[in-house]
């Protein structure tokens, strides 16, 4: 298990709280692993009472739950929780997609109408080369930075809106969403359907189509919330 060790320092409680969320997310603590208080203040280089408490908040973000005599254990991948995550997903990513597809036209209006014309800003750029990252991680068979680049280029179609709520209103459920995009994209047929999907997003969004960056937004969580659904029941039938 990988697990960095936290410097010393006052806020104790969200150190080991970040430390142990990030386990989580990266995979490192698989759900249904077991968490021993002494066994992660030990490797923490803590007490046990931040650990305590740690665990506490992780439990409140659905990331730790109990189970009776035997203590805590990471979450397991709930299907049901997911796809309800990812339909809510869909209509957050249909409106970031239109709100960014409607800045980057007005932008590109304002920009045409000065020197040399074009996009303003780099905008279009940034997001070509979000493209770009996940096609490398793809062709490096590389899915711990597979998973990076597709949560950097949504949060970067959020940000991009114009509209800092909506990626307040993800930031919780995309811990959950990782940790099963670690699943769902070791399946190289959905690794690659995920990046089309991102090419048309993010070809909608350049050409001005705020209906279309919408609907294909929409679309992507929805059918990746299906897909994970699927995968993890096939999972767990064959347990």
């Amino acid at each position: 298990m990988s697990i960095r060790e936290i410097p010393s320092r006052s806020d104790l409680v969200h150190e080991a709280y970040d430390a142990i969320k990030a386990a989580i997310m990266a995979g490192d603590l698989q759900p249904g692993a077991y968490l021993a208080q002494e066994s992660l203040a030990a490797k923490l280089g803590v007490s046990r009472q931040p650990v305590s408490h740690a665990l506490m908040l992780l439990r409140h973000d659905g990331l730790v739950v109990e189970r009776g005599r035997k203590g805590q254990m990471v979450a397991p991948l709930d299907p049901h929780h997911l796809l309800s995550l990812y339909q809510v997903r869909g209509a957050l990513d249909r409106l970031a997609a239109e709100l960014t597809a409607t800045r980057l036209a007005r932008l590109s209006e304002g920009a045409a109408a000065g020197p040399g014309g074009g996009l303003d800003g780099g905008l279009g750029t940034d997001l070509t080369m979000m493209l770009a990252d996940g096609s490398g991680a793809i062709a490096s068979n590389d899915i711990a930075r597979l998973v990076e680049a597709d949560l950097a280029f949504h949060r970067l179609i959020y940000k991009l809106s114009g509209n800092p709520e909506l990626g307040e209103m993800a930031d919780a459920a995309w811990p959950h969403m990782v940790r099963s995009m670690r699943v769902l994209l070791t399946d190289i047929e959905q690794r690659q359907k995920a990046w089309d999907d991102h090419r048309r997003i993010v070809k909608a969004i350049l050409d001005g189509d705020v209906a279309e960056a919408g609907n294909r937004a929409a679309q992507h969580a929805e059918e990746a919330g299906e897909a994970t659904f699927a995968c993890l029941l096939e999972i767990a039938k064959n347990r």
